[in-house]
């Protein structure tokens, strides 16, 4: 019995010494692994910081409105006889657009034209006879105001009769029409509206930290929706003496040439003011920068022993235009930065730069 426990001891022994010694074989053996593992390099894209000159730019949202601009309405009432354009033509200055109908005072005319006839007539028989001593001045007088309320009368019959011809008072678009032939119209009523488009205005507000930035002749570049990736150039022509006292902004106008008629009164639009002198700053593509709460960072591509490795450096971000940003601290001009990849990056991984490869959105 003492032998075979003997034996049994000795194999058990044999047994877990052996599982212990491979295991500690295998422990030993991942940590030389691992000891001496090098993670494979990250492919990512770069590109070289730059030193760029940038002007100044102050931004806001604005309006266009015409130079000229108004609903063209009747001065007197009456019966639309006539249309003589159609909706979206253009209109010279004084073509006549719609004609009221005006034949009861056409009808007035040849008796008001007798009637001042005569009445120039008697005035001149009055005016000799006054002369010869044959009548009093009273006489002259009579005659004289008899002859003045006669042309009054014509004239204000000829003025009614003008203003039933209704006519452009200045050349431009014309909108769509509001009347029709038959329709009844009193003196008010829009007919069409007629809108200038070349110039146009630029209206907008800035805040009163900017008053000191703004002044007439200063390049304006206008974007707009209606026409993306397309910049119009205009500049600042009025500057408003008054700041709002609720908003504590100030009124800015500019105003741009619209040769071709593609922009139009009541659109909004970007605006941005070309201010100041050009300011010289470190700039990457935006794709460059990482974002976090414990600020913005950028890896720089550095070499070490023959290879390259990331560093991930904190960074002060300042302007951003056309997708690049100016960097105002951190980083310096002809430094390289990763620009795709950067989720796959750790500060010192080993880098391999491929700049065919695409930036993840």
């Amino acid at each position: 019995m003492k032998k075979r426990m003997i034996i049994a001891i000795a194999v058990l022994v044999v047994v877990f010494g052996g599982i212990f010694g491979w295991k500690a074989f295998i422990g030993y053996m991942t940590g030389q692994y691992f000891a001496n593992y090098q993670p494979p390099p990250v492919t990512v894209s770069a590109t070289e910081a730059e030193l760029e000159s940038w002007q100044p730019r102050i931004e806001a949202v604005g309006s266009l409105s015409a130079v000229q601009g108004v609903d063209v309405a009747a001065e007197v009432s009456g019966v639309v006889e006539e249309i003589f354009f159609k909706s979206g033509e253009h209109a010279e200055k004084g073509e006549l657009l719609v004609q009221l109908d005006d034949t009861a005072e056409q009808a007035e005319l040849p008796g008001l034209r007798a009637r001042a006839k005569q009445a120039k007539q008697n005035l001149e028989r009055t005016r000799q006879i006054v002369g010869e001593g044959l009548a009093a001045e009273e006489a002259l007088d009579a005659a004289q105001s008899e002859y003045d309320q006669a042309n009054s009368t014509l004239r204000a019959r000829e003025v009614t009769i003008e203003k039933k011809a209704i006519r452009a008072p200045f050349a431009g678009q014309l909108g769509i029409r509001q009347v029709d032939v038959g329709a009844y119209v009193q003196a008010g009523d829009p007919i069409v509206t007629l809108q200038s488009l070349d110039p146009l205005y630029i209206n907008f507000t800035l805040p009163q930290q900017r008053l000191g930035s703004i002044e007439p002749g200063q390049v304006l570049e206008i974007s707009t929706d209606a026409f993306s990736g397309k910049a119009f150039t205009g500049k600042v022509t009025a500057i408003s003496p008054k700041v709002d006292p609720s908003t504590r902004n100030f009124s800015v106008q500019g105003q741009i040439d619209n040769p071709e008629g593609r922009l139009r009164p009541g659109m909004f639009v970007e605006v941005e003011v070309l201010a100041g002198n050009p300011n010289e700053f470190v700039t990457v593509p935006r794709t460059a920068i990482s974002y976090s709460l414990y600020g913005d960072a950028v890896f720089v591509v550095t070499e070490k022993d023959d290879k390259l490795i990331a560093e991930q450096r904190f960074i002060e971000t300042g302007p951003v235009r056309e997708g690049d940003v100016a960097i105002l601290s951190g980083l310096e001009p002809g430094e390289s930065v990763v620009t795709a990849g950067q989720l796959k990056l750790q500060d010192g991984a080993t880098l391999l730069i491929d700049n065919d490869v695409q930036v993840q959105e």
